[in-house]
């Protein structure tokens, strides 16, 4: 046991010396692949902006050597402007080109707002000219453009010769001139890219909280900036507090000198992360490994505690292992004995098959339903042994897919025949257990005795048929009673007819026109009526024709007339923008319309009866077309709308005695719709007025050269 604490402490120092020193040479190599890094991006930075630059000037350089020729022409100044604007397109990160003369005057530029202007150095756009070299790209201060945005603006001069000064070509850059290649530089949180003039003030930075555009690096005497500068080196990686911001950071700065171009003034970039951020990962590890010690040590120690007891453990472990392995056999023992008990007490029958398709377990209710003893049927016999001579095909084919993997339930209806030779009606429903290569371990099911309630479906399949016939000798009864009941109202209409061809008194007149008036209404109840019965023995069918709708809402417009002024109504009607041409059964629908258009009529007392037709949805082959009728008659609550549209209803029961009717029409308009594809219904405030509306599905057609078919097709 000492031996073994002694050995377990050395390892634990070795393990401590490897982790301290693996912590320490991990620091020195975050740094080094720190500044690695940053050093990189500093130099890919670099190259990207003297690339830019070296554009700038080759541009500048082309457009100085065509501007005296592009000036002296009539219009110079606007081809020197066309120019300038397809040149500043076609360099990203330029915002604007000017040509000032001596005197600081705008002469030509991109911008037309800034022509005519002068330019003074006060707005740090002009820049140390006094050398005038041409070969020289001048560098500006950083100055604020109207936007409130820092940037520079690039210059070259303009002469014909070394002693004609000509004045200045000026290139204002794009904030996003420095901003695109950097904002892609950012690799992680804390980074900054910056960009500074040579006098110290910064141009750009990726830094925006706070924001240190136009600050002066030049703010201490040992900054990083300053440091760079003081080196003369081109190149320098150097840790120290920014200057503006104030944190300790990893900084690599370069001063950018593009190859070939001579500047006045340099522009400076430096590439920072924060040490903070940079090393975040190693304390991360740090933490880690010193947690994963002190872990290791406290397992070690815990280890050694528990190493003296492991014995005693040990033995108390083998006394606990066969107590649980008795109270398991016990606990298992008494779980076969309560599944045994449910199993062989459930009101159904259940089974379980085993992997060759015979009983291995059969309860006590299965062998009530089959008359066979548990005895007769476990290892002796399978389900098809037992299943009516009828049903075995079918059984068969649903147990191959059963057994070959297919489906893992197996779910029939088939008789069985029961020892004393009684067939009995079972529904099996069985599902599989199958082992890793998908063949079956074993199976289960529920058999469910459904005799009873398949007679019981018979009985009530035939009361449905009773009770259709029924109601076909009803409908029969009742069209043909409609039929001969209209017979002598023909007769009647006929002799009234004769009574209008003698001379009448005036009240002889009015009693003839109450005969008459009531002739007309039983007439329209036995048209009712019979429609109802087309409709309920199937024989209504849609004839489809090409439809004038403007005729057709015409002619329901003109009908309803005659019923609405005598009554001081008024009738207006509305047809949207329909596809043309379209198709559809006229009688039907002016059957709708009329229906809508007399129970509108019937109950109002004022106001105006409107038609509407408008297009719902437009596919491909057809349009649902929309029919409606507003009136600003009773209303209609709510709660009685959808009894409107019932068979003989109405509603209120009193309204078939003050205005008249059976109930039948709103019914019929409903089926009607129906079998077009649409539906009917109707929208009402009570007291102030309804509308019925209709949808219908018409179909839309075009016959060769664009004219619609004349033709008509019953469906």
């Amino acid at each position: 046991m000492k031996r073994s604490r002694k050995i377990s402490f050395v390892v634990l120092a070795l393990l401590g010396a490897l982790i301290g020193a693996d912590i320490y040479f991990e620091y020195g190599r975050t740094a080094a692949r720190e500044e690695e890094r940053l050093m990189f991006l500093a130099s890919a930075l670099d190259a990207n902006i003297s690339e830019q630059l070296r554009a700038t000037s080759r541009m500048m350089d082309t457009l100085r050597e065509d501007l005296p020729e592009l000036l002296a022409e009539r219009d110079g100044v606007q081809r020197a402007s066309r120019r300038m604007a397809i040149l500043s397109e076609a360099m990203s990160g330029i915002q604007a080109l000017l040509y000032v003369d001596p005197e600081g005057v705008v002469v030509a530029s991109n911008r037309s707002p800034l022509m005519g202007g002068r330019i003074w150095e006060s707005e740090g756009v002009l820049l140390d000219w006094e050398s005038r070299r041409p070969d020289t790209l001048y560098v500006s201060r950083p100055f604020k453009t109207p936007l409130e945005d820092f940037t520079i603006s690039l210059g070259k001069t303009l002469s014909t010769e070394a002693a004609s000064f000509k004045g200045h070509l000026l290139a204002i850059v794009d904030p996003d001139f420095f901003g695109v290649p950097m904002r892609s530089l950012l690799y992680a949180e804390g980074m900054r890219l910056s960009v500074a003039h040579a006098d110290g003030d910064v141009v750009y930075s990726t830094q925006t909280d706070p924001d240190i555009r136009g600050v002066s690096l030049l703010q201490r005497a040992d900054s990083p900036f300053v440091k760079h500068m003081r080196s003369g080196r081109q190149a320098s990686f150097i840790a120290d507090v920014a200057t503006a911001t104030g944190d300790r950071r990893f900084f690599a700065i370069r001063t950018v000198h593009p190859a070939g171009i001579p500047s006045d003034k340099p522009l400076v970039l430096a590439v920072s992360r924060d040490v903070a951020g940079v090393f975040a990962e190693w304390r991360h590890s740090t933490i880690e490994l010193a947690a994963l010690y002190v872990v290791s040590v406290i397992g070690t120690l815990v280890g050694l505690s528990m190493l003296g007891r492991r014995k005693r453990a040990f033995r108390n472990l083998q006394a606990e292992k066969e107590a649980l392995r008795r109270g398991a056999a016990e606990k298992i023992q008494e779980t076969n004995e309560r599944f045994r008990a449910y199993f062989n007490n459930l009101a159904v029958g259940a089974v379980q098959l085993d992997g060759g398709g015979y009983y291995q377990l059969v309860n006590d209710r299965y062998c009530e339903m089959t008359g066979y003893t548990r005895e007769e049927l476990v290892g002796c016999m399978q389900p098809s042994d037992i299943t009516h001579s009828d049903d075995r095909e079918g059984e068969r084919v649903q147990q191959q897919a059963f057994w070959s993997g297919v489906s893992d339930v197996l779910d029939i209806e088939k008789r069985i025949v029961r020892k004393s030779g009684d067939t009995v009606w079972v529904h099996v429903f069985a599902h599989a257990v199958r082992n890793e290569q998908g063949q079956i371990k074993f199976s289960s099911a529920v058999v469910e005795d459904i005799t009873q309630r398949r007679a019981l479906m018979h009985a009530l399949e035939d009361a449905r048929e009773r009770a259709e016939a029924a109601n076909r000798a009803k409908t029969l009864f009742l069209g043909n009673m409609s039929h001969e009941m209209r017979t002598p109202l023909h007769h009647i209409a006929g002799v009234a007819s004769l009574f209008r061809k003698d001379p009448l008194t005036d009240k002889q007149s009015r009693r003839l026109a109450m005969l008459e008036a009531g002739v007309k209404r039983l007439d329209t109840v036995i048209g009712g009526i019979l429609t109802l019965v087309d409709i309920e023995s199937k024989s209504t069918s849609i004839r489809l024709r090409t439809l004038d709708m403007r005729q057709l809402i015409g002619g329901v417009v003109a009908g309803a007339l005659e019923r609405a002024l005598p009554k001081g109504l008024h009738v207006t009607h509305e047809i949207d923008p329909l596809p043309e041409p379209l198709m559809g059964d006229p009688a039907h629908i002016t059957t709708i319309l009329a229906c809508f258009c007399n129970n509108a009529i019937t109950f109002s007392e004022k106001g105006t009866i409107r038609i509407r037709v408008r297009c719902e949805r437009e596919e491909a082959g057809s349009a649902l077309v929309r029919f409606e009728v507003q009136d600003e008659g009773i209303g209609v609550a709510r709660e009685h709308v959808e009894r409107l549209f019932e068979y003989f209803e109405q509603m209120d029961n009193s309204n078939s005695r003050r205005y008249g009717g059976t109930g039948v029409g709103l019914a019929i308009v409903r089926q009607l719709a129906r079998m077009m594809g649409g539906e009917a219904g109707c929208d009402s405030v009570q007291g102030e007025g309804s509308t019925f509306w209709a949808s219908a599905m018409l179909v839309k057609t075009f016959a060769p050269g664009g004219q619609a078919g004349v033709e008509d097709y019953q469906i």
